[in-house]
């Protein structure tokens, strides 16, 4: 990725905060948490999480250490607000059934990560890790990760939370991925979820590029920038490979011109 440096301008982000990270399992039936299997799944496909440490059932609510951050996982008897899930459902262009899935739903598990010895990423990671673990261990209908905010199917969050590293971020978990078709017949693309990162968002616009091409490339430049930090000044350009230029804008939002983001003239 090349660039070329102009005067930095002030980026719209969020304040630095502790490192607390919280998204919701749906449960099928609210059923208690099985603490034996879920301590199992998590040690048997993350090793690296070093076991459970200091493990604590009290109604409801379990909670143990894990590589120094306190997990806490608390069933709640009721369903994830509606509210809160329709629109993730309904923009949820992966998961056709999202709507129909998550509608039915009886409870859900409150996840939450805070790991302050942890920087936002690695917390985040072990954050997959744990809603993963508690999708595979009950009866899931699909995870809300609210950042996004977005929604995913169970056996995806798990599959794909398998796989993940620090080289390789599951930020399809992560992000919301907003496509807009324009007038014109191109489309421009919008992502949520990056201000969890203390980053700004991406806005790609007016691209020719089939949607599916333009959500990996949204993709890719958000991977970069979580691996580099916020290096993409006002003016820089950014690509895939050594031929591509694409300028790159520090300018308001075109769903909320309140907000600066990173504008991706394509």
């Amino acid at each position: 990725m090349g660039f070329f440096r102009k005067k930095s301008v002030k980026q719209d982000v969020p304040p630095p905060r502790r490192n607390l990270c919280l998204a919701m399992v749906a449960l099928e039936r609210a059923r208690p948490l099985p603490e034996g299997a879920l301590l199992a799944f998590l040690e048997d496909h993350w090793k690296e999480t070093q076991g459970a440490k200091d493990v604590r059932q009290e109604g409801d609510t379990l909670s143990f250490e894990l590589g120094g951050a306190l997990v806490t996982l608390t069933l709640m008897r009721t369903p994830i607000p509606w509210g809160d899930l329709e629109g993730p459902a309904r923009a949820a262009w992966h998961w056709p059934e999202a709507a129909e899935r998550l509608k039915a739903h009886l409870g859900h598990v409150i996840v939450t990560v805070l790991a302050p010895g942890m920087d936002r990423i690695e917390a985040t990671l072990l954050l997959t890790r744990v809603v993963a673990t508690v999708a595979a261990t009950t009866d899931s209908s699909g995870v809300y990760w609210g950042e996004g905010p977005v929604v995913n199917a169970p056996d995806d969050f798990v599959e794909e939370a398998k796989r993940t590293s620090r080289e390789r971020l599951p930020l399809y978990l992560w992000l919301a991925f907003h496509l807009v078709r324009n007038p014109d017949g191109t489309f421009s693309l919008c992502t949520s979820g990056m201000r969890s990162f203390d980053f700004m968002e991406l806005e790609l616009v007016a691209s020719r590029s089939k949607p599916a091409t333009l959500v990996d490339r949204a993709f890719n430049f958000a991977h970069y920038l979580l691996d580099h930090g916020p290096v993409l000044e006002d003016g820089h350009t950014i690509g895939l490979s050594a031929q591509e230029r694409f300028r790159v804008r520090h300018l308001p939002s075109i769903l909320d011109p309140a907000r600066q983001v990173y504008r991706i003239e394509m």
